[in-house]
């Protein structure tokens, strides 16, 4: 089940049961090719909160409500002066996003798709992950990328600051358009976790040199801001074990699951029966080596760099349950929770 789904019948139980409480959420994504963070502070049905552009970081408040169907309804300004709306449908479950919304003004027009992602953000009150941005209208660079914020700035998060502009900087520096009027280089973020010890962060990179196909690429960043230092394999599983084989065995099964979803959801709106595949879309030995991996509330995340025409697969989340023999006892997995 989605997780927008799963939150959706908890708000319905909890409505039901008359024991609503209120729970506030942080989602990040885009309107069209801007990129926006949102907090939505759910109290039964009722939904309040704000949104900001990472370009303007000027709040933007909300308020809306949950229907009986699910959907999501959000309209944005104050009092009479409102600027636009969100309507938000329950995604299908194979998508990546949490949240698919569409954005229009008030009049209905100017429609524009949004992509929301909510954030595994458990951070003390008085430290915040911010956006940074890189905006070169020239080279039609826009890239978001997050910082660490807190009232005393501890040299860990001095560290990932450093860190990660660095490799933001590296990436932008690498893009090298064959033509200025067809390029596009555009990157966002998701926190994937963010306590007061680690740190993992998604990168969402896309350019387009003004080649045949762009690219797209998903790199993370994981540190450990308690100890000062990034993390590597041997802090999440105990060396030498056969963790890799249990995680091709989830994903290798996992991405035929959602395969299978697509063509069900893909025949269902086009009103025909769903096509039998004679051969599972992947099987493990034709599973890509592990491109790079992150840490999240609700599992360990991993990464194939497929072609683009199966990039739909390229992330996928194994729970921690499935891997706890290969974790290292004295690792960082029970810092996640």
């Amino acid at each position: 089940m989605s997780l927008l789904r799963c939150l959706l019948l908890a708000i319905f139980l909890i409505v039901s049961s008359g024991l609503a409480q209120a729970e506030s959420k942080v989602y990040r994504g885009a309107i069209g090719d801007k990129h926006i963070e949102m907090q939505l502070n759910i109290d039964g049905s009722k939904v309040t909160g704000s949104y900001f552009y990472d370009q303007f970081k000027q709040d933007i408040p909300l308020e809306g409500s949950y229907d009986t169907k699910g959907q999501l309804e959000l309209t944005e300004g104050k009092g009479k002066q409102k600027t636009g709306k969100f309507l938000c449908k329950p995604e299908p479950e194979t998508f990546e996003a949490d949240v698919e919304c569409e954005w229009s003004r008030p009049d209905g027009k100017g429609q524009a798709f949004v992509v929301l992602t909510e954030q595994g953000i458990r951070l003390q009150k008085e430290t915040k992950i911010v956006p940074t941005i890189v905006n070169d209208r020239k080279t039609k660079v826009f890239a978001s990328y997050p910082q660490v914020t807190a009232q005393v700035m501890t040299e860990g998060m001095k560290s990932f600051n450093v860190l990660v502009e660095s490799l933001m900087q590296k990436a932008v520096k690498e893009f090298q358009p064959e033509s200025l009027a067809k390029s596009n280089f555009d990157t966002n973020y998701n926190v994937l976790l963010a306590n007061d010890e680690l740190i993992s962060v998604e990168m969402e990179e896309y350019s387009d040199v003004g080649g045949a196909h762009p690219n797209t690429r998903l790199w993370t960043v994981n540190f450990n801001v308690k100890t000062n230092k990034p993390l590597v394999l041997d802090d999440v599983f105990l060396p030498q074990s056969e963790y890799a084989v249990e995680i091709a065995k989830f994903a290798t099964k996992d991405i035929n699951r959602r395969a299978d979803q697509i063509e069900i959801d893909e025949a269902k709106r086009e009103n025909r029966q769903p096509q039998k595949r004679d051969q599972p879309v992947m099987s493990e030995d034709g599973l890509p080596e592990m491109d790079t991996w992150g840490l999240s509330t609700k599992g360990f995340v991993v990464y194939f760099d497929f072609p683009h025409v199966m990039a739909v697969f390229d992330k996928t989340v194994v729970p921690y349950g499935l891997l706890a023999r290969y974790l290292n006892p004295k690792g960082v997995v029970p810092l996640v929770r």
